[in-house]
């Protein structure tokens, strides 16, 4: 009898790439004790408000690549638990532009300490010139990805 091993596919790049970041998430998710933290669009949104504060919502989706209706659902999750506040922009009245507060801003900090010790235990055992050669292998794969996706939204 052929050993259970042998009938399961060959893993491929992308597939255990995908693998990884499934399990990734899951750990940020069990450590965690703030039930927002345990939406990937959440941690998406936080941190690009940590470095971008006063961007819109447009902004938002730009960037994350979020869809639109999640940006807005996420954003008004975390108003109401007093993580992110609006405000209208004075110069355009139309705009309204996005801040984390203080609460906001200490959850990207507890959430920075939680990724950092989830990258190290992702990088336990693997030398710098290998991160070196993975880290220019990787950004080559999100790049194909990225410019498909541009090039099917010119269309």
């Amino acid at each position: 009898m052929k050993n259970s091993q042998s009938h399961r596919c060959r893993p491929t790049v992308p597939m255990v790439v995908n693998e990884i970041s499934r399990l990734f998430d899951e750990r940020m998710r069990r450590t965690t004790t703030e039930p927002l933290q345990t939406q990937n669009s959440c941690r998406i949104l936080l941190r690009h408000l940590a470095h971008m504060e006063g961007c819109t919502q447009l902004d938002l989706v730009r960037v994350t690549l979020l869809k639109p209706p999640t940006v807005s659902v996420t954003l008004k999750k975390l108003e109401q638990s007093g993580y992110v506040r609006r405000e209208t922009d004075t110069a355009d009245l139309r705009a309204i532009r996005v801040y984390l507060t203080e609460r906001g801003k200490a959850l990207h900090t507890s959430t920075i300490a939680r990724l950092k010790e989830n990258d190290a235990i992702l990088m336990e055992g693997i030398t710098e010139e290998e991160q070196a050669v993975l880290l220019k292998l990787l950004t080559k794969m999100r790049d194909n990805m990225l410019s498909t996706l541009e090039c099917e939204q010119e269309k």
